[in-house]
């Protein structure tokens, strides 16, 4: 096992494209570490240049102890799992995990004993003779594992290993590759533009934005203590409710105006965001996350509540996702169009902004769901506000 370490690494195209730029970024011996972030980030640009793949244009990278700039792939002592598996079709899924172990020459008996040794952790060990075609995509992508645990390399590296499985499947592989990680203990670097992948198998999630590292920390942390605003609208599922709202006082209380709403700021959030004390009488970007509303019942006070009119219930069984309509303009920045990460939902943004209107997402409890066109009663749990400077997008800490 070994330390990944970015020092200061870019990756510049004869262009002047830089596609990652002064990465500072530690993967600890044995963590299994997530690079999440939008399409053309530079995510599998990152990796690559981890795997020897890609040249570095400035920066060091370490595998271990060793500056690697300027080793050959083979010698980095790295094995990488593709989102396309790899696998040699004319061979069986025993000489697809040992070819590489072949080709350095190691030895019959010691190629036999890691495969079979490998299979047994992945539960491959009746399909050893069978060729990839007579396989699953699930099945497949196990040999692909397979074939980097053989190795048994200081480093994994994974680029989107599971984008071509269906969603169920990519669930239960989500799980198996987090336990497996788990019990070798082996430094992993994994990549993925799906950040519920990123929020459910890492010890660390680090969010990449146009080649910049914009924050890493365990996934709880990036979920609760988003840094910026491109970090809180990305993470997330359903995103964090985002819209611009004035700090004001009160009757000496502190609240929050979301168009005509208002809603109290208990002194829990500003703890949390505590510069936001000095942005009052200002408009800000505030955040809401869905599972932080909830149906009021009568000792709820009216200056903490508010009517909204329901336009869409998705029933999920376990929950539903109630949308509802909010006279609150949206944040529509560069931050925010890169976090949507979607043309379609980047024009609802935009659509959203000349209306000065826009929806709000909140996740209850199945229960009694109302229905689209009824207007109901919500409240928002105050101490989980968030707070973001408009202009800058940083966080209000």
């Amino acid at each position: 096992m070994a330390k990944l370490e970015f020092d200061g690494v870019t990756k510049r195209y004869p262009d002047g494209t830089e596609a990652v730029r002064d990465l500072d970024l530690d993967v600890r011996d044995g963590e299994f570490l997530i690079l999440v972030g939008p399409s053309g980030c530079g995510k599998s640009t990152a990796l690559r240049m981890v795997a020897g793949l890609e040249d570095i244009s400035d920066g060091t990278m370490r595998i271990g102890d060793r500056v690697v700039n300027d080793l050959s792939p083979k010698q980095r002592d790295i094995a990488m799992v593709f989102q396309s598996y790899a696998l040699y079709p004319h061979m069986s899924v025993a000489d697809n995990m040992g070819f590489a172990l072949k080709l350095a020459k190691v030895p019959k008996d010691e190629i036999r004993r890691r495969v079979r040794e490998a299979a047994d952790i992945l539960g491959l060990t009746e399909y050893l003779e069978r060729k990839p075609k007579a396989l699953s995509g699930g099945q497949r992508q196990r040999v692909a594992m397979g074939r980097a645990i053989v190795r048994e390399p200081a480093a994994f590296l994974m680029d989107e290993p599971l984008s071509n499985l269906d969603a169920k499947l990519r669930v239960q592989m989500r799980a198996e590759i987090a336990q497996l990680q788990s019990r070798l203990g082996v430094t992993t670097l994994y990549v993925t533009h799906d950040q519920i992948e990123a929020m459910t198998m890492g010890d660390r999630v680090a969010v990449l934005k146009r080649g910049v590292l914009q924050q890493v920390a365990p996934p709880q942390e990036l979920y609760d203590n988003p840094v910026n605003l491109f970090v809180a609208g990305f993470i997330g599922s359903p995103a964090m409710n985002i819209a611009q709202g004035s700090l004001e006082r009160d009757d000496g209380r502190i609240v929050v105006r979301l168009g005509p709403v208002s809603l109290e700021v208990p002194d829990a959030a500003m703890d949390r965001y505590p510069t936001a004390r000095g942005a009052i009488g200002r408009t800000v970007a505030v955040g809401m996350r869905p599972e932080h509303f909830f149906r009021p019942d009568g000792a709820v006070p009216e200056h903490q509540r508010f009517r909204a009119r329901v336009s869409l219930v998705e029933a999920l069984g376990s929950e539903i996702l109630v949308h509802f309509d909010v006279d609150a303009a949206p944040v529509v920045s560069q931050d925010m169009r890169e976090a949507v990460d979607n043309d379609d939902a980047i024009a609802a943004l935009e659509s959203s902004a000349r209306r000065g209107t826009q929806q709000f997402t909140a996740r209850f409890d199945p229960g009694t769901p109302p229905r689209p066109g009824e207007d109901i009663d919500i409240a928002f749990r105050g101490e989980y506000l968030n707070f973001f400077d408009l202009e800058s997008g940083h966080a209000l800490r």
